[in-house]
């Protein structure tokens, strides 16, 4: 097995890449990836890697912004320096996330939602990565605010409320982050200039967009992938198809994330052979 996906805790994981690695290599992964949000600290210390003894690609999973969508790119095999370096200019994690916060929290009251008066001010005492994570458990302390959002989905999972809603244009929740956020074309940029490779996860969850970013996106991205932890088999062999009529790479991941999504458990059955038709091209940990 292998596992291209999956955070540590230098974003929204709770593992720290020791214990990631330990655990891959207990259960015989043979390739690896952690693909932290927006930055690649986990590969500062190049002495915690003799943990593990399969194949390690320098991973990150990047925020983008695609026709007013907000989706992710992963990056595999780029050079760490180079992508911090590039990294510096582009993303500022504490500033974009006070901003979605306070932008969120302004749609939400303006619906009449309820909030604690001081709910805006916890937020940095509260060691959650992302602000709209936070906010969505502060709206779950109330029952009352539960009409508000119309599925059952959203409301238990902050991930898919903020795919359906905070980037969905079509959504009340809908917040503008274009100001805040690179485009898809800057961040397939950035990982080349690293020299990695460009991939597109988990492309089922922009649910009736999936197409027309696939479609866009072919011509720039350098794979996609195809083996996902909450993949049918009809999703994954319609992106294998896909990846076969545009000449793209496969790849696979579990999306780890450890206690914080306690659901997925590492490793992945993606075949080995699609990742040995790429590894050789790119950078090696």
């Amino acid at each position: 097995m292998i596992d291209l996906h999956m955070h540590s805790c230098f974003s929204d994981g709770t593992d720290t890449p020791v214990e990631i690695l330990k655990k891959c290599e207990k259960i015989g992964l043979k390739y690896i990836s952690i693909t932290d949000h927006d930055n690649c600290d986990a590969y500062n210390n190049a002495a915690d890697f003799g943990n593990f003894s399969g194949k390690i690609i320098t991973g990150i999973e990047l925020q983008a912004y695609y026709k007013g969508i907000s989706i992710e790119i992963l990056g595999y095999g780029f050079n760490v320096p180079q992508m911090q370096n590039l990294l510096s200019n582009l993303y500022l994690h504490d500033v974009v996330n006070r901003e979605e916060l306070n932008r969120l929290y302004a749609v939400c009251k303006d619906m009449g939602m309820q909030f604690d008066d001081d709910v805006i001010e916890k937020y940095s005492a509260s060691n959650i990565y992302y602000a709209t994570e936070y906010l969505h458990n502060e709206i779950k302390k109330y029952d009352a605010n539960r009409r508000f959002i119309p599925d059952d989905a959203s409301w238990k999972r902050e991930s898919v409320f903020f795919k359906r809603h905070i980037s969905n244009p079509q959504s009340p929740f809908f917040i503008d982050e274009s100001d805040l956020i690179p485009t898809a074309k800057e961040v397939i940029e950035v990982i080349h200039q690293s020299k990695g490779l460009a991939f597109l996860p988990h492309a089922f969850q922009y649910e009736e967009n999936v197409q027309d970013i696939l479609n866009g996106l072919a011509a720039t991205l350098d794979g996609v992938e195809c083996f996902y932890s909450t993949f049918t088999e009809t999703q994954t062999n319609f992106l294998l198809e896909f990846c076969t009529k545009n000449n793209l790479y496969v790849s696979g991941g579990s999306d780890y994330h450890g206690t914080n999504r306690p659901e997925t458990s590492l490793g992945s059955k993606t075949p080995i052979k699609y990742i040995e038709q790429w590894e050789p091209t790119v950078r090696l940990k």
